[in-house]
């Protein structure tokens, strides 16, 4: 991280951490939640809760 700060590569409001990193590996991969799961070595739903930040895909009330 301080190489990259050092080295302008990000600015500091950009800093990111190693959990960072994993949550974005787990919201990025493809398939469904339980592969997720798998792949990112998570025992419960509540730590997917934490690392899994993909956004649901709702439908909307259609016009009346």
């Amino acid at each position: 991280m301080a190489k990259a700060l050092g080295g302008n590569v990000i600015v500091s409001d950009e800093r990111f951490g190693l959990h960072d990193m994993k949550r974005r590996g787990v919201t990025d991969s493809e398939g469904t939640r339980a592969d997720k799961r798998e792949s990112s070595g998570h025992r419960s739903e509540s730590m997917m809760d934490v690392y899994d930040l993909t956004v649901p895909v709702v439908t909307t009330p259609r016009n009346a």
